[in-house]
């Protein structure tokens, strides 16, 4: 009776609910994937792929169906739940979102965009929260170095995150489009704008476009001793603009050419530090960047491969703090940035055998109001030469980096020191004939200049840094089993590493008002990561999806015995870290449940008590729906974030939002 009862309700609902039944979800799609979606990474579908490019360094790419079913908000999220990454966050929408990849630092990582580096002369680490997640195509982070030989030598850093836009390569002729509009908590509101045009067979036009606005006015606890208090955020209001046009052409014999024109404008409300007694914000910053990029790639002749790329980019800033402790009663600071950037690079195959020789050049000017930084220049030229062998599984690469830089200030200025060096690289992988399993092993030196607010910010750059040298060494293993098709697929990462950084470029407080900074850093920081993707298909139309990472790291700084940061874990660096996430996708609707977590840090390296910051573990859920009316595809999405209102931060005295709801509906054509 009771399989009956059940068999004759069941029919009674699809009866009343026709259209949802009809309606298959992204579960449902040939591949799991959705039909407009980029493919998935091939380091988890395709195990051929993995020899010699991707096996050799750590490797991890989500793809905007990945994204969804782990139920990513945004982009600083989005990389916080892949192993290695330690995010800082200023809290809310518009926020400032920096990462740093296996303790080294922000401005070890380099973010490029659709190919070409995204250029951070100024305080040499990219803000990720001018780039939305729910318009990327994917997020790839590698570590170490770039399997890929020819590539600009700018993303050979120690770290790289890879952003794709959402332009796909090639779209069906005529005109096709993707609009959204997403409500959040705490007055946000983000209406979004994509058009593709198939011109030709092998050219694709594109133009892009979206608002965002918040104002991030969410509640939190303060706590001063015994007492606590319920406030909420002020001075936090932003509103961004973003736009984009694109072109792509496909060359005969698999060349392409890729053109974009970016634009972006933000002006937010700072609403600074949480601060006792007082509730004084009046911190205001506008930014505004204009660039534009292309890039060449093609296959001439018998085993060569050419590439050419340019790129030029400006960035103005205003910040502006009121306040009658300034002359005329307001703080104005200006910035205005130049960045011309160019590489080039060829590549020849010859049986086992690859060569790939590629140079950059860039150019960087900073002009400001403010004394030491009224006009100051740096000239940049970094080539490459990688050499590999690859057969019968086994893979090794060396490669030899070169970098100089010059730098010029403005008459009464004192020049930043010009830098020059060669650093060297090997890795290597071996991949048994049988089985899906990849072991590998590199080693890599790096080191980095000092940024221009590192050089001559007032009172607190110095000309007299020296660069920074960093030297990895690690070895891991992949393991994949099936492919993200079949029944059962599995993909297992697993690092452990070794990082050494001399010469660390280190703030130092003189007094309340006035930093100075030294090379006086060496930080030793060893850890391990490792990540987990399952997908389990147990009945047709039911899949389920499953996300985990861990990461332990261990740093100590090895300045000086007798400071009072000496073997202790650097600031602002958990000890373990994590996160996982598990998709359910079927017939009628999917759901993700989601968790990050963290342990207990520092914010400062002397480890004072009242800097101590507890561990926290965020969780979510998020709701997601696909439906069709002709031809038109409808995609609907609610989101729970900090389901259970944790209080935490993640940068001291800048609290993070609790509770929160996402609303987000998608119509394409």
């Amino acid at each position: 009776m009771k399989p009956t009862l059940l068999s004759a309700l069941w029919r009674v609902g699809m009866a009343l609910l026709p259209w949802w039944h009809a309606t298959p979800v992204l579960a449902l799609a040939p591949t799991g994937q959705r039909p407009d979606s980029v493919l998935p990474p091939a380091s988890v579908s395709a195990r051929r792929a993995l020899l010699p490019e991707r096996m050799a360094v750590p490797h991890h790419t989500l793809d905007s169906t990945a994204l969804l079913r782990r139920g990513v908000t945004d982009t600083g999220d989005a990389l916080r739940r892949l192993p290695g990454v330690n995010l800082r966050d200023y809290g809310g929408a518009g926020g400032l979102k920096t990462v740093s990849v296996r303790g080294l630092g922000a401005a070890h990582t380099v973010v490029s965009y659709d190919g070409l580096p995204v250029g951070a002369a100024r305080q040499g680490e990219t803000d990720l929260g001018r780039f939305d997640a729910d318009h990327l195509a994917s997020v790839t982070l590698r570590v170490a170095d770039d399997g890929r030989l020819l590539t600009p030598v700018r993303t050979l850093g120690a770290a790289v995150v890879e952003l794709r836009g959402p332009a796909p390569d090639a779209v069906p002729h005529g005109l096709h489009g993707r609009a959204s509009l997403t409500a959040a908590a705490f007055g946000t509101a983000k209406p979004a704008l994509l058009l593709t045009l198939g011109a030709s067979p092998r050219t694709t036009l594109t133009a892009a476009a979206d608002f965002h606005y918040g104002r991030n006015d969410y509640p939190f606890r303060l706590r001063n001793g015994i007492l606590e208090t319920r406030e909420r955020r002020t001075n936090s209001r932003m509103q961004a603009w973003r736009a984009e046009l694109g072109a792509m052409h496909r060359t005969r014999r698999g060349g392409s050419w890729r053109s974009k024109l970016y634009f972006y404008d933000n002006r937010r409300r700072l609403p600074g530090a949480v601060k006792l007694y007082t509730d004084d914000a009046s911190e205001h910053l506008a930014e505004r960047q204009v660039a534009a990029q292309t890039a060449w790639r093609q296959r001439v002749g018998r085993g060569w491969e050419v590439m050419a790329a340019g790129k030029y980019a400006t960035d103005r800033s205003r910040y502006v703090d009121r306040g009658d402790e300034w002359p005329g009663g307001a703080l104005v600071q200006r910035y205005r940035s130049h960045e011309a950037y160019a590489t080039a690079g060829a590549a020849l195959s010859r049986g086992p055998w690859q060569a790939a020789l590629a140079t950059d050049y860039t150019f960087e000017r900073l002009r400001s109001n403010l004394d030491g930084t009224r006009r100051v220049e740096r000239h940049s030229w970094q080539p490459a030469l990688s050499l590999r062998y690859a057969a019968g599984g086994f893979a090794a690469t060396v490669r030899l980096l070169g970098a100089a830089f010059v730098n010029h200030a403005a008459a009464g200025q004192k020049a930043a020191r010009n830098a020059r060096r060669l650093s060297p690289s090997l890795s290597l992988a071996w991949r048994p004939r049988r089985g899906g399993l990849v072991v590998r092993a590199y080693y890599k030196e790096l080191f980095r200049t000092a940024s221009f607010t590192e050089c001559y910010y007032y009172h607190y750059g110095s000309q007299d840094l020296r660069p920074e040298t960093t030297r990895q060494i690690g070895a891991g293993l992949t393991w994949t089993h099936g492919t993200a098709d079949g029944p059962l697929s599995l993909r297992l990462v697993a690092d452990g590493y070794l990082n050494r950084v001399a010469d660390r470029i280190t703030g130092i407080p003189v007094n309340l008002f006035i930093w100075q900074t030294f090379n006086m850093g060496r930080v030793r920081i060893g850890g391990a990561d490792a990540s987990l993707d399952a997908t389990w298909r147990p009945a047709r139309g039911h899949a389920l999806f499953l996300a985990a990472g861990y990461t332990l790291q261990r740093g100590a700084d090895r300045s000086d015995p007798a400071s009072a940061s000496y073997g202790k874990q650097p600031a602002y660096m958990p000890v373990h870290s994590g996160s996982a996430s598990l998709a359910w996708e079927n017939p009628w609707f999917g759901l993700a449940l989601h968790a990050t977590a963290a342990s207990a840090r520092w914010a400062t390296n002397e480890h004072v008590a009242t800097t101590r910051l507890p561990g926290y573990v965020e969780a979510g859920a998020a709701v997601y729906r696909t439906l069709h009316a002709g031809r038109f595809r409808i995609d609907l999405r609610a989101d729970l974030v900090n389901a259970f209102d944790k209080q935490y931060e993640i940068i001291r005295r800048y609290p993070m939002p609790g509770r929160a709801w996402k609303l987000s509906a998608t119509i394409g054509w």
